[in-house]
């Protein structure tokens, strides 16, 4: 009895609920700006999921590899050529979400010679660049080329291979493809250059590489400690899934190697962190302004307290694919809610619709998991045993 809910929570429909209502979420909040009643786009987006759903279990699903493989890259195509017009026509200065201009107005300022840390983004004087060093860097070439957006087609494309390249068939890879690309929730962060689920869809992919290739802790244990700080050095919320993916090799390390591994991660995630610490020796700007003020400037003692607790349960309740992509996708989701509850409170006022309150785009972090999830229930012959 005491695994009854969790079976229940394994089971596709509720992740088919996730999504659904992930994407539910963008449709009720921004479908009214472009003059659209939410309430009436909300049933047709369900009837066209429906419809498609219905598409692929009765007739795409039995297509062969020979003509999944030409369907999945022209749909890729086709999705990059949608992107682009989309970045040419919409003027990010009109747009009042500034990820694009927080990661842009900071090389402004490191090519100009100022303090990046400190300079507001063009939403207004008291929004700051909260990205991690690290991720500022790794967005660099798109800013040389002129559109962090460019971003958004380059990791697109980095999670159309990746995807192939776990699954093996272009059938799964294009139902993963298929259910990320009639998401509003993607298409949100395509409209407005935000670079949050790239972030989100780059650590999916290290994840992914690491069950395609059985590492853990105990034969990959530097390899991960490297990764892990790399990551580390992107943003906070990036470390979540892999916590909840190391977790249990974890603890099956020696007493020395637990002490080594997050040790390591820090000193690695400090290096990144390390010319903006030094920038300003006589001020030491950066105690006074830096991204963990962005980044953990909501909290609450009794929710984090809680989170841990369910994240620990969460790690330690899966054995193979499906489960890691479940728990990982319902605690992330679970996380984002209740981060979002702790700033409306603390803000006396509004609801997740509200601007300058709370930011459902962090639920799409939940996406690459529940989608992976669902992808994974295929075939279930291609399920992994992790532990």
């Amino acid at each position: 009895m005491k695994n009854k809910l969790f079976h229940v929570l394994l089971k596709t429909n509720f992740q088919y609920i996730v999504f659904l209502l992930i994407n539910s979420l963008f449709i009720l909040k921004y479908s009214s700006r472009y003059g659209v009643n939410p309430y009436f786009m909300l049933p047709i987006y369900f009837m066209v999921f429906g419809l498609i759903y219905f598409l692929y279990k009765k007739y795409i699903s039995k297509f062969t590899e020979k003509l999944f493989k030409p369907l999945y890259w022209i749909s890729l195509v086709a999705a990059i050529l949608l992107i682009i017009g989309l970045l040419v026509f919409i003027d990010p200065y009109t747009i009042r979400v500034d990820r694009w201009s927080a990661l842009t107005f900071f090389w402004d300022s490191v090519f100009s010679g100022q303090y990046p840390y400190s300079t507001h983004t063009h939403v207004g004087s008291t929004n700051f660049a909260s990205p991690f060093p690290l991720w500022h860097l790794i967005n660099l070439p798109f800013y040389l080329l002129g559109d962090v957006g460019i971003g958004i087609i380059v990791f697109l494309i980095l999670i159309s291979v990746s995807v192939k390249y776990y699954f093996s068939t272009y059938s799964q890879a294009y139902l993963f493809l298929l259910l990320l690309l009639i998401s509003p929730a993607y298409w949100w962060e395509v409209s407005v250059r935000s670079d949050s689920l790239n972030n989100g869809l780059f650590v999916f992919m290290i994840i992914l590489w690491f069950i395609k290739h059985k590492r853990n802790l105990s034969n990959s244990f530097f390899i991960a400690i490297l990764i892990c700080g790399i990551i580390s050095s992107t943003r906070l919320t990036a470390i979540i899934p892999l916590a909840l993916f190391f977790f249990q090799s974890y603890l099956k390390l020696s007493f020395k190697s637990k002490v080594i591994f997050p040790v390591s991660i820090m000193m690695i995630a400090l290096i990144s962190f390390l010319p903006f610490i030094f920038w300003n020796t006589e001020t030491w700007i950066f105690f006074s302004r830096n991204p963990f003020m962005s980044q953990t400037g909501n909290g609450n003692i009794y929710v984090l307290l809680f989170m841990l607790i369910l994240g620990v349960i969460m790690a330690l309740k899966w054995k193979n694919t499906y489960q890691f992509f479940n728990n990982t996708s319902l605690f992330i989701f679970i996380f984002i809610l209740a981060s979002q509850i702790v700033r409306i409170c603390n803000a006396g006022e509004g609801n997740l619709f509200s601007d300058g309150i709370a930011d459902i785009s962090y639920f799409n972090l939940a996406l690459p998991y529940c989608i992976g999830f669902l992808t994974s229930k295929i075939k279930p012959e291609n399920l992994v045993i992790l532990s």
